[in-house]
């Protein structure tokens, strides 16, 4: 789910322009609202027709039922291979997309973005999480000899590149990239394919990971980056306990510096990871959540309050590709370090999946139990009040001995059997 109060300001004039991703954005009905150059390849002039239409009948039908989801459940992200039979060059005939809901601040849905590539993608292992992140790259501009000639605002926040002159100058000479065998290999095997490439570069300066793709351009090539995890300070913290003792806790536990930095963690707690992140969290990074602030916003408010001493308990509710909700306990504790060189920040994380899938199908049955116990009151009260109702407008006066006598039996009780049942009512309402 992606949250903007503005859909033309949420996709870069790259993704528009670009010749390797599809975009789309539609409107809940699916009806295409923006669609970038590459689409237009399946389908021209597409702006206000169906996107179904542009598909065939199989995936029509699959990412009809797949928009339904997504409406009743907006955080969904639907992954889809979806057949496109207007494409003209046939190795691009399977499209593989990611669709997200679009929402404003105030959580009204807006639309539906979808980022899609072709099989040459498919090939390669993505070092992204998600397709979405193509929003948050920067763009080098390369010369065929791998210069660099222009960069975004993007690239200037994480390398500073005006102050270090990067103009003109080779990629692989500038500070961040020195030395890097990654992009190295990466730049002497392009140049004789027009195949993009996927791949990580460790940057020397800042320490930190990017996932990375470089593509040919008329002007030479494009190097888009996006940081795959925010670093810290390059040095990791020492890890103030031995492997065996996290071991030997039942539970998952992540152990940060004071600065929010992984420094350690026990097998579960990898295991966690992959449930959450799809691999285990990278000890020597801030341990954060840049691509589900949504989902962790909670778990990331106590980390940041731990930095203060603050101590907290919480729980989270994630819902799962298999479209059910799990639950933690997590416990954000404060240790303070004996020879008082800092603290570290404790994270204990437990699974109560089963726990409150009980919990709740109990609370179901307590309901209907409820409603069965009040059901009674409910059915005898309305009866009962037409029947005081009559007998207030009876005039005893007009009514033989015989029936002054029954009357005056018939008021009292109709009006015991009332306040029995108010109180009856009353009782069970305490059980809410």
């Amino acid at each position: 789910m992606i949250s903007t109060a503005n859909i033309d300001q949420l996709i870069p004039e790259f993704l528009m322009e670009s010749g390797h991703f599809y975009l789309i954005i539609t409107d809940v009905e699916g009806r295409i609202l923006k669609a970038n150059r590459n689409f237009e390849r399946i389908g021209e002039q597409a702006v206000n027709k169906e996107f179904w239409k542009y598909l065939s009948i199989n995936s029509a039908e699959e990412f009809n039922y797949s928009l339904e989801l997504m409406l009743s459940a907006p955080k969904i992200t639907r992954h889809l291979l979806l057949e496109h039979p207007g494409v003209t060059d046939q190795s691009f005939s399977q499209v593989w997309w990611e669709f997200s809901v679009i929402t404003t601040p105030d959580m009204d849905i807006s639309g539906i973005i979808g980022i899609g590539v072709g099989m040459q993608f498919l090939e390669q292992e993505m070092p992204w999480n998600n397709l979405v992140d193509v929003l948050g790259f920067g763009k080098i501009t390369l010369d065929p000899d791998f210069k660099v000639k222009a960069w975004d605002e993007k690239i200037e926040s994480w390398f500073n590149s005006s102050s270090q002159n990067w103009t003109d100058a080779p990629l692989l000479n500038l500070p961040p990239f020195r030395g890097g065998n990654e992009l190295n290999f990466v730049l002497k095997n392009i140049s004789s394919e027009n195949k993009p490439k996927c791949f990580l570069i460790q940057a020397r300066e800042s320490e930190g990971t990017f996932a990375s793709l470089l593509v040919k351009a008329p002007e030479g090539f494009h190097l888009f980056l996006v940081p795959k995890e925010l670093a810290s300070n390059p040095k990791s913290g020492k890890a103030p306990f031995k492997s065996a003792i996290l071991e030997s806790i039942p539970q998952s536990v992540l152990v940060l510096d004071s600065s929010g930095k992984l420094v350690q963690q026990n097998e579960l707690a990898k295991n966690l990871g992959r449930i959450w992140k799809g691999r285990a969290y990278s000890e020597g990074h801030l341990l954060n959540f840049p691509n589900q602030s949504n989902r962790f916003n909670k778990l990331q408010k106590a980390i940041d309050e731990a930095k203060s001493g603050v101590e907290s308990d919480l729980e989270l509710k994630l819902l799962m590709p298999d479209k059910e909700f799990a639950f933690w306990k997590a416990s954000v504790k404060v240790l303070n370090s004996e020879e008082n060189d800092g603290f570290h920040i404790l994270i204990f994380v437990n699974e109560i999946s089963s726990y409150k899938h009980e919990q709740i199908q109990l609370n179901r049955e307590n309901e209907r139990l409820r409603e069965l116990a009040l059901s009674p009151s409910h059915i005898l009260r309305g009866p009962l009040s037409s029947i005081l109702g009559i007998l207030e407008l009876i005039n005893p006066k007009q009514l033989d001995d015989e029936g002054q006598k029954l009357f005056g039996y018939l008021k009292p009780l109709a009006t015991e059997l009332d306040q029995t049942i108010r109180q009856h009512a009353k009782k069970m309402s305490a059980f809410d």
